[in-house]
Parts: C-alpha cells; structure tokens; sequence
C-alpha cells in the first residue's frame, strides 16, 4: 500500500507531528510550515486531511512579527497573502454588503462597483484554533501599503486604486470579527498590543464570549493559552478583557499579562488567575523603562503586583512555571511573599531584569525545593542577588537540570555563587553562565559530570593556554556542545586547542560542537584543529 492510499486516521496521526501543539511558548520561534504544505500537494486525499493542520495556527508562523516593532518586507508579503486566503472564506454576499453601505454613505448609488470573489477548497477559518490580533491587522497605513497583496481578491483592472480603499479598511474591520464569530475551537488566543478602537474591541470581545450558533456550546471551553498587553494609554472606559472572559475561561494552562498601572486592572487580574482551574503556567512583565514613568505618575507598581502575587496562591497545586520579567519586588507586601511561599510545585523559576530581590526573599527561595530549571538574567548594573540565588541552587540540588545565569561580572562578583555551582548542581544537563575564570570552570567540568550543554564568557585577564589541558582531562563525557561568548579575541592558542581536544579524546568524551561567538576572528588553523578531530567549529 502506498503512503497516498493511507486511511485518513493514519494520516492524522503522521501530520499531527508535523504541528507544533505549543506555538506560543517562544516568542521568537518561527513556525515552519514548509512539511504540511508539501503534504497538501501530494494528492487530493492527502490535501483534505493535511490543510486543517496547516490552518490549526495560521497567525503563529508569523508570531514573532506581532511583538516586534520592524520586519522585512518579505515577511509582510507572506503575511497579506494569508489574509487574503482567509478574507475568500468570507460568503461573497457579506462583501457585497460592506460595499453596498459604503457607497449609500458616500452618495455614490449610482456608481456600479465590480469585484473578484475566488471561492476557497475550504473554510479555513473554520480549522483555526489560534489567534493573535497583531498590529499588521490593525495599522491603517501598513493595511494601504500592502494593499495590492491582500484586496486584488475584491478588486478588479475597471477601478483604480483610490476608489477601494473606501472599502478596504471596512472589508478588513468585517474579517477581524467575522475571525471572533467562527473560529469555534480556539485554544490560543492573543492580544499582543493595545488595540485602540474601543468600539471594535467591544465588539470583537462580544462575538468570542458568544455561543456557538450550530451546538450552543461555549467558544472558549478549550481556551488555554491568553496573552494580553495592558496599556497606560487606554481609556478607563474600555471593556475590560478578564471581566468578559470570566464567565467563559476558566481552564487556562497560561496566563501572560504586560503591564498594570492601577489597582482596579490589578484586581481584575488577581480575580481572573483565581478563578482558574488547573493554571500552569504565567507571565508577569512590565516594559523595561516603565518604573521610570510609574515613579514621575506616582503609580505604586509595586503594591499593585503584591496584589497579584496574592492570588497565586489559589493555584499552588496546578502553578509549576513562574517568569517574572522587569519586576520590582521593593516594596512586597507580607502577604504577597506568604502566597509566593505556598508555590512549592514550581518547576520552572525565570526571573529577567527583575530588581530588589532582597535577602527578605529567602524564605520563597526555601519552599522552591522542586526546580528543574532556573534563569536568572540581570543585563544592568544592579545589586545580584547572591544570597537568594545560593539558596535556589542548594535547594534544587537533586532537580536542576537546566541553569542559566547572566549578569556583568568583575572580578569577585558572584564568586560565592559560581562555587556553589559545583558544590550542589551535580544534575545540570544545561548550563549557562556570565565571565568564568578557569579554576571556576575546571571545578565545573569536575562536579557536573551529567552536562550536555556549556555556554560562558572567558575571563580575559589572563591567557588560558596553561589550563585548556586540564579542561580537557576532566570534561563531563556526555558534553557535545560547548560555546563561548563574547570573545573579542582567543585566550588560547590553536595548539592549546588541540592539546583540549586530545584530552577530550582520551576522556572518551562525546564533544561534537565548539562554538565561538564575537568579535575575534577565527584563524584556519583553529579549523584544521578541530576538524582533525571531527568537531564541528561554528
């Protein structure tokens, strides 16, 4: 039997492989596609089968576009041609309406407008099970920049370009709620901005809560992914999200909200985490300069934060990941820390950028016993946390597999921290550290025999030619990819790199990648080295 005569349910389970079920987990990641649309040209059977997997996430495979601020030209392109693939789903009648209205309110009756409507394979719509209301979908002028991409599906050689975009925008506001009303089995759904049109978010909100028209049933039961920007500029009268969602949500496995800058937006959050059931996992951010304004608006963003940690609690049984990104905890409330401390299934700790993370907080750290990840990344000059992070890491001694620490180090700063390394994390499959000075690595290398992966900024105070064949003694055997960061010129010399390599041989190591990051450039010679070995220098 060939693969294009396989039952239907065998075909589902191949292409279900083929989709990524957590798009949403890395905002940076981009989606591929190219597997399931090569599967769609294979035979019709196979196309029937393989496009609702394709159009699962549609707006994913452009995700990382909706939280930047630029983006190619390419990209835009790709992204218009979805939309006019999704406004063909749209019945040609409804179309015909938008114009019809439009030409009444413009006095031009008389004027007979003609259009191209291309009927689709299929209702895509209906397969979508992710949303993301970015700001391509709502920026009026990037909408007429790209035009010719996306309307020429309702337009035609009789009209030029000025008489359409009298209909264009209207065309584009009917898809965005025509999205809200039939995408019936969403499971991500994704605000990544503010959306300034209070009328149509209204209306977008309305037509999600809504019921299913052909079963009655909730649109949102299997909703579990949300992300939502708050922003300071919106008007207090605008519906609020979680106050609609309340009724209609309540088995979301994450939560990620940016930005609160008052106690009413703090406590319709608080509400909504509580009310969950089984949540998992949440995102907590505010823009890096936002406690700059806060200060000059006299916003305590710290007590409004207290007042959402307070609700964690509610899911101390379920919650097992934790990111924190721009945080204060300055000013945290006794209260807040006590339902910090009940989060002991936390498995996951990623703390970016978050400052005053005093020793007062040790006592989360004691009840964070179960970690398996942690990540701490400090890019300004702040006052580390060494006694916070001690206490995760001997805590987690059993646990942690993956630890990734960043922050500017001198020469003694966070020394304590670092030794701990090798004291306690003997499990760690991954790890990522700031500048480290070779006796620091050697120790390393000697007590977290189980790492697979190494990355680290080389100390440039002294060479380390003297101590590359000792790394190379006691290197973890599993190691397969090491890289280094940040060099702006090499500290060890090719022939030091082969005595590290010949080492490694001897140890029976497993090293296949050394990769070299910077601004130093990387002679022959190191390639000859490596290749003699059969690594694989990037």
């Amino acid at each position: 039997m060939t693969a294009s005569f396989l039952i239907s349910e065998c075909l589902e389970q191949i292409f279900s492989n083929l989709l990524d079920e957590n798009p949403s987990r890395n905002i940076q990641n981009r989606i591929s596609t190219k597997d399931l649309h090569s599967c769609t040209l294979v035979s019709r059977h196979w196309c029937r089968i393989s496009t609702p997997f394709l159009y699962t996430y549609p707006f994913h495979h452009f995700r990382h576009l909706a939280y930047l601020d630029f983006y190619l030209d390419d990209e835009a392109i790709s992204y218009f041609k979805l939309i006019r693939t999704l406004l063909n789903c749209i019945p040609k009648i409804e179309i015909e309406q938008i114009i019809t209205t439009n030409n009444n309110n413009n006095d031009n009756n008389n004027k007979e407008i003609s259009f191209i409507h291309n009927l689709t394979t299929f209702n895509y719509v209906k397969f979508i099970r992710g949303l993301i209301f970015d700001q391509l979908l709502f920026n009026t002028r990037r909408l007429l920049h790209y035009q010719e991409i996306w309307f020429p599906t309702y337009n035609n050689n009789n009209n030029n370009k000025m008489e359409y975009n009298q209909y264009s925008i209207p065309i584009i506001y009917h898809l965005k709620k025509f999205l809200c009303k039939h995408c019936n089995n969403l499971t991500i759904l994704e605000f990544p901005f503010t959306i300034q049109n209070n009328g149509l978010f209204h209306n977008m909100i309305e037509l999600l809560i809504n019921k299913d028209n052909n079963n009655g049933r909730n649109k949102l039961i299997n909703l579990r992914d949300l992300y939502y920007i708050d922003n300071i500029n919106r008007h207090d009268d605008l519906l609020n999200l979680y106050l609609a969602l309340t009724d209609n949500v309540c088995n979301l496995n994450l939560i990620y909200h940016e930005k609160i800058d008052s106690i009413e937006k703090a406590n319709s959050l608080s509400k909504f985490i509580s009310l969950q059931k089984n949540l998992q996992h949440i995102i907590l951010t505010e823009d890096e300069l936002a406690s700059l304004f806060y200060i000059f608006d006299d916003i305590n963003i710290d007590y409004y934060y207290s007042i959402v940690f307070n609700s964690l609690s509610t899911q101390s049984k379920s919650l097992k990941i934790l990111e924190f990104i721009n945080l204060s905890f300055n000013e945290i409330n006794e209260t807040a820390l006590k339902s910090l401390c009940l989060l002991n299934n936390i498995r996951e700790l990623k703390l970016y950028e978050c400052d005053w993370i005093n020793d007062n907080l040790c006592s989360w750290a004691n009840n964070l016993k179960n970690l398996e990840i942690l990540e701490y990344v400090l890019n300004y000059s702040r006052v580390l946390p060494v006694n916070f992070l001690i206490q995760l890491i001997k805590l987690s001694f059993k646990n942690l597999i993956k630890l990734i620490l960043y922050y500017k180090r001198e020469q003694d700063q966070g020394f304590q921290l670092i030794n701990h390394i090798s004291l306690y994390s003997h499990s760690l499959l991954h790890l990522e550290l700031p500048k480290i000075f070779p006796n620091e690595l050697i120790s390393i290398f000697k007590s977290c025999n189980k790492l697979v992966y190494l990355s680290a900024i080389l100390s440039d105070h002294n060479s380390w030619d003297e101590h590359f064949r000792i790394l190379g003694k006691f290197i973890p055997k599993k190691l397969q990819k090491i890289r280094f960061k940040k060099m702006d010129h090499f500290v060890f010399s090719s022939n030091e790199l082969k005595c590290f390599l010949e080492e490694c041989v001897k140890s029976n190591s497993k090293l296949k990648y050394l990769e070299i990051s910077g601004k130093c450039s990387v002679k022959q010679e190191y390639f000859n080295v490596a290749n003699q070995f059969e690594i694989h220098l990037i």
